[in-house]
């Protein structure tokens, strides 16, 4: 989201919850390629202990269940390439091993103004009141069901994401808490500029990207498209719609769209709530700028985990 200049927190304020990854897998992954590497050199060594006569015995053919077929041109060979291949193994765990590492490497702070993510001894602290897209998404085993397992934010478009993810302990804890803290603490800044006459542009992607991230991957790579906010209509995909003329924000949970129609029942915006960036945010301007029905609110500030 465009940021609106604002008065900016004195301070971070109290800090509310510190939140650090689960080290389970990578220290799992570790065991098991030392597992794998051992089985390896106890192969190899078994092609010591071989007798001379067997290690230089004919072909070896191995036939599988499914028609597979491997031939080797003798016993030793068979045992070089079973060693070679647990090695192989070994060395792919560790290379998931140190990915994991890689997306664990950040434990993050949230506090009553802001967020910090600290990476070994650094920590860069940014205040909700500057953070301009929060971005929430699915991914991994559960991607198809569009359960949140991912926060992401930035302060703009010209700035990295901070990512955190699932494996973060209490990570539905984190999440709830982030979202709350974030609308409380960009809401008024939102709504001052709103107020002084200026547009606040919010970014969005298009349902059909949400679902190719969740099946290819690359989520942070979205391209964005806006959704304009003025004091008096609302643009978005070439269209501006006066907000007098807007009647309900409907969020349905089965098919995770948030749907905005205008007095006539037409769509204005139909697009999953995730793929909104800040979407808490931008229901709650919505709200304020021109109010929904109560049971359509519920439903607006309804959780999506």
């Amino acid at each position: 989201m465009q940021p609106s200049s604002s008065a900016q927190p004195t301070s971070k304020g109290a800090l509310l919850g510190r939140f650090s990854h689960s080290q389970a897998l990578p220290i799992g992954l570790l065991v098991f390629s030392l597992v794998l590497f051992g089985f390896s050199a106890f192969v190899l060594y078994l092609s010591t202990i071989l007798p001379v006569d067997a290690a230089s015995a004919g072909p070896v053919h191995l036939q599988g269940r499914r028609g597979l077929e491997m031939n080797f041109s003798s016993p030793l060979m068979l045992i070089y390439f079973t060693s070679g291949l647990l090695a192989v193994l070994g060395v792919c765990m560790l290379l998931m091993r140190a990915w994991q590492k890689r997306l664990r490497k950040s434990s993050f702070e949230v506090y009553e103004n802001g967020i910090a993510e600290v990476t070994g001894n650094q920590s860069e602290y940014l205040a909700f009141s500057d953070i301009g897209d929060l971005y929430l998404f699915s991914s991994g085993q559960v991607a198809l069901t569009g359960m949140i397992t991912n926060l992401a934010y930035r302060r703009n478009a010209s700035q990295p994401w901070h990512h955190a993810i699932y494996s973060l302990k209490g990570f539905n804890d984190f999440l709830q808490l982030v979202r709350e803290r974030y609308v409380r603490g960009r809401l008024p800044s939102v709504l001052q500029a709103l107020q002084a006459d200026q547009a606040v542009t919010f970014n969005f992607i298009s349902s059909n990207q949400v679902w190719r991230k969740r099946v290819t991957g690359g989520f942070l790579k979205i391209n964005t498209q806006p959704i304009t906010l003025t004091q008096h209509d609302l643009q978005v995909q070439g269209r501006s719609v006066p907000l007098s003329s807007l009647r309900s924000v409907d969020l349905n949970t089965w098919t995770e769209k948030v749907v905005i129609r205008d007095e006539a029942g037409h769509e204005v915006l139909s697009t999953l709530a995730t793929g909104i960036l800040s979407h808490d945010l931008f229901l709650h301007t919505l709200d304020a700028l021109v109010g929904v029905p109560d049971t359509e609110q519920r439903q607006a500030q309804t959780v999506l985990v």
